[in-house]
């Protein structure tokens, strides 16, 4: 499909079809019965003169506009001598055809009768089916045409249907709310994005913006259906994490991609950033804020699943689970030491690994769903120069070891997170006594200095952290070489973050 025909509605696309004399569309969707909605409404207002509109089931055979079953229409040969002997003008919408091919050569041979007979005519049959579904032998005589899942202005106008059937619940929905429930309800089908509104909406004295939560996790239901993805449930925020200020400034520009007024404006949704860096930096912790700092679901891709084939062939795999996280877009892709699902890659290995790897980036490179990859590494020198190149990322992050401001910072957010006055400790010389510690070494020796007063019964102070801070050998230097290497390759590759 061309970038004007994506662009299209599926009416207009199924109108062009028509007119050109199309007889046989494979139509792929999960939503049938909206998709012979659409169709019937073709064919009463799309052309000059009203089409007639018929809809075949393996459990009804042959019914027309009028809810009238047409006689001897069951089997599905049957409804297609109907099809081939029906009048000009006329749309056919089979629901459960698609399911008929298998080891049946008269079925096949008939579909083959009805193009040559349907071609020099404006009758047009539309098969539904939730995959693309073609027989080998019908490759040239079947068109498919895609049918989406509904669009914003779709799910806005369902949300204020849903809205007014609530007239007696005070609603308390900012603009900036709806837009988000809007968006949490994008990827889902009509009729799930309508139960998952009533689902949020029923029982409430007062609809607030609890209700994107409820709305997220109907949404959530459909990634755990395939195995691999993840929903991360976010408790924290931007503001918890110390430092990294120039990342934290490129998602504050970016923090709007998603409004209306940046869709009018013209604005290109950001692909996604690579994280690298050394461990223990908080580059994870930052995956997770982004998730609240742009009020989008986290999910996390775990590699070593598609590749170990538990879940079965892991190409097949790979392919159901991006079609799954487009589906729930928009979202946020968390691949987590993306270096170990490409080792095999950058080895130069011409297996699964290598193939999954290629598709993975093409994916990357052509996607226009809004899905954005987080991607953090920590064995940088793995990555392979296709992952890196501009184009793939809008841009590649490098987590360095906190500075000393930066570490008064991180002692700052862990001791007020664990409900300890910051204001009680010496933080510009804690910050001194830590250097070289990285943000999740300062974590722990916050973690631990507690143990020790909580086990004396007396208030937390500077000395369990002084006595925590001389028993820690910090990555720094047991590392050292290892470190010295990374930061040589951020000098000319990445983008500081802080």
């Amino acid at each position: 499909m061309s970038e004007k025909d994506k662009n299209q509605s599926f009416i207009q696309l199924a109108r062009k079809d028509v007119y050109s004399k199309v007889p046989i569309i494979n139509v792929t969707t999960f939503e049938d019965q909206r998709c012979v909605d659409q169709l019937r409404e073709l064919s009463k207002k799309g052309f000059q003169k009203p089409f007639a509109f018929y809809v075949w089931s393996s459990t009804e055979g042959l019914v027309d506009e009028n809810g009238k079953a047409v006689p001897n229409t069951l089997g599905s040969i049957e409804a297609l001598d109907f099809v081939m002997k029906a009048n000009d003008s006329s749309l056919f919408a089979f629901k459960d055809f698609y399911k008929e091919f298998s080891d049946n050569p008269k079925l096949l041979r008939k579909l083959r009768d009805v193009y040559q007979q349907l071609k020099t005519n404006y009758k047009t049959l539309f098969y539904i089916s939730p995959t693309p579904s073609v027989p080998f032998e019908l490759s040239k005589e079947v068109n498919l045409l895609e049918f989406s899942l509904p669009n914003v202005l779709e799910i806005e106008k369902l949300l204020h249907t849903t809205l007014g059937l609530f007239s007696n619940v005070e609603v308390k929905l900012t603009d900036i709310d709806k837009d988000d429930i809007v968006k949490s309800a994008l990827g889902l089908t009509y009729d799930e994005a309508r139960q998952a509104f009533q689902v949020a909406f029923i029982g409430k004295k007062v609809l607030d913006r609890d209700c994107i939560k409820t709305v997220m996790e109907e949404k959530c239901k459909v990634v755990k259906k395939e195995g691999v993805l993840e929903y991360v449930d976010i408790d924290f925020n931007m503001e918890e994490i110390g430092g990294l200020n120039k990342l934290k400034s490129w998602l504050e520009m970016r923090t709007k991609f998603f409004t209306k007024n940046a869709r009018e404006f013209g604005i290109t949704p950001p692909k996604g950033i690579l994280l690298t860096g050394i461990s223990g930096c908080g580059k994870s912790s930052c995956v997770k804020a982004i998730s609240q700092y742009w009020r989008l679901p986290l999910m996390r891709l775990d590699m070593t699943k598609v590749y170990g084939g538990t879940l079965g062939n892991p190409e097949e795999t790979m392919r159901r689970v991006l079609q799954t996280i487009e589906a729930v877009a928009p979202v946020i892709l968390w691949i987590e030491e993306i270096e170990k699902g490409v080792a095999g890659f950058a080895q130069g290995d011409a297996g699964v690994t290598a193939r999954i790897f290629s598709s993975f980036l093409t994916w990357m490179q052509e996607k226009e769903s809004l899905v954005f990859v987080a991607a953090t590494a920590n064995e940088i020198n793995q990555l392979p120069p296709e992952l890196l190149r501009k184009g793939r990322f809008d841009e590649i992050f490098f987590v360095d070891l906190p500075t000393e401001n930066e570490r008064q910072e991180i002692f700052k957010v862990h001791i007020t997170k664990r409900k300890h006055d910051p204001a009680t400790f010496k933080l510009d010389q804690l910050a001194k006594a830590t250097n070289g510690f990285s943000g999740a070494e300062i974590e722990q020796v916050v973690a631990s200095g507690m143990y020790s007063a909580f086990n004396e019964q007396r208030k937390f102070n500077d000395q369990d952290l002084y006595k925590e801070i001389s028993r820690t050998v910090p990555l720094a230097t047991t590392m050292s070489e290892q470190i010295k290497s990374i930061k040589r390759w951020a000098d000319t590759r990445a983008v500081k973050a802080s």
